[in-house]
């Protein structure tokens, strides 16, 4: 497994401890839980590994491209934003999961199937997982909260599934 995806799999099983952290607690009652950060000695050392692992990465890359290290680790910080956004996908949003970000190339975008409103050239929007059907982001987002099918085919919207 790639650096990138190591460090984003590691801050994905942080960010669920967190989320569920009844499960995982171990509080018995010994200090006042107000008075700390809201995060276990576990969870700060994760972090601190994590933080650790993508310095490491941007300072080799910097080092190999003979490039800036400032940049080069805000790079390798985004890359690993995306590949957490890629872990936690099954998590978010149905709407999100189950469609993609398109640009509109082309001379004619077409018309939005929602609200039949013209798409321009260049213009961002979301395209239907299985069908491809393109609708602006607000329309899309309105209409899988009602129902879970493309507004135009019917075919039924199908998230898609991460895996790490």
């Amino acid at each position: 497994m790639d650096m990138v995806k190591q460090i984003a799999t590691l801050e994905a099983e942080i960010l669920n401890r967190l989320r569920h952290w009844g499960r995982y607690s171990t509080f018995d009652g010994s200090y006042d839980p107000r008075t700390t950060t809201g995060k276990s000695d576990k969870e700060s050392t994760d972090w601190m590994m994590c933080d650790a692992m993508k310095t490491e990465l941007a300072m080799s890359r910097a080092h190999e491209t003979n490039r800036d290290f400032g940049t080069t680790f805000m790079e390798v910080q985004w890359e690993v934003a995306i590949e957490l956004g890629r872990i936690l996908a099954e998590t978010i949003d149905p709407a999100i999961a189950g469609t993609d970000g398109v640009k509109i190339e082309g001379e004619e975008g077409g018309a939005c199937g929602i609200c039949l409103e013209d798409m321009e050239r260049g213009e961002e929007v979301r395209a239907m997982g299985v069908c491809g059907h393109k609708f602006h982001d607000h329309c899309i987002f309105q209409w899988i909260k009602r129902k879970q099918n493309c507004p135009l085919c019917r075919c039924a919207l199908e998230p898609k599934k991460y895996t790490f």
